[in-house]
């Protein structure tokens, strides 16, 4: 059963901790193709988001990556990278949002407004979720917070290859600040000795969930 929209089910006059409270119930005792068609507020709940922060950040990660009938993995590697950016000291902005509207960085966003007009889609949301577990489970590369998108070909000569998904190329680079976000968990780490990613490295949507974009 897939949960209803939480905006849908009368708690207008509930206090923040309580809604906060419910979400963390709905959250926790859902299996991720139920969580899938939540709310998107919940979902913001889940990875610490305001919700506008997390509707502008899916906007984006939608706009940036490419649609694909068989799996998301390239949106939720746009969404490690803005993650990998925001915890490393090496970049000058520590929010999302902040790094998402660096001027020049995300070509969806508008350098003059900041503005980004892409439409979300649930696969974009779902793609911001994923990338939160990876990063939390450092179970992706810190160090990659680059990427070529879709209009530019090819990798920087002055990074190291990681990943090529949907039309964008993703590279790492070494950390100038050598931070602790790039080091303790990898203290050993080197550009030299990075491994791409394969074909078979697949980010899927949940179990009986089809494509969900615009």
């Amino acid at each position: 059963m897939v949960a209803a929209p939480v905006n849908a089910l009368g708690f207008e006059n509930e206090t923040q901790q309580e809604r906060f409270t419910r979400y963390e119930y709905m959250w926790n005792n859902a299996t991720d193709s139920e969580r899938f068609f939540m709310d998107t507020a919940v979902k913001a709940h889940a990875c610490g988001l305001s919700t506008e922060d997390f509707k502008f950040f899916a906007r984006v990660v939608e706009g940036e990556g490419k649609d694909s009938d068989t799996d998301i993995t390239d949106k939720v590697l746009i969404a490690v990278t803005v993650l990998n950016r925001v915890h490393c000291t090496s970049w000058p902005t520590t929010t999302v949002i902040s790094t998402l509207k660096r001027p020049g960085q995300f070509l969806v966003v508008d350098r003059e407004t900041g503005e980004c007009n892409c439409a979300r889609s649930l696969d974009s949301e779902w793609a911001i979720v994923i990338a939160y577990r990876l990063v939390a489970e450092n179970a992706i590369d810190r160090h990659m917070v680059y990427y070529n998108s879709i209009g530019f070909t090819g990798y920087s000569r002055q990074f190291a290859d990681y990943a090529y998904f949907g039309g964008n190329y993703f590279s790492c680079c070494t950390c100038k600040n050598n931070c602790e976000y790039c080091g303790e968990l990898d203290p050993d780490w080197c550009q030299d000795d990075v491994v791409m990613l394969d074909d078979s490295y697949l980010m899927l949507r949940p179990e009986g969930v089809g494509p969900n974009y615009f």
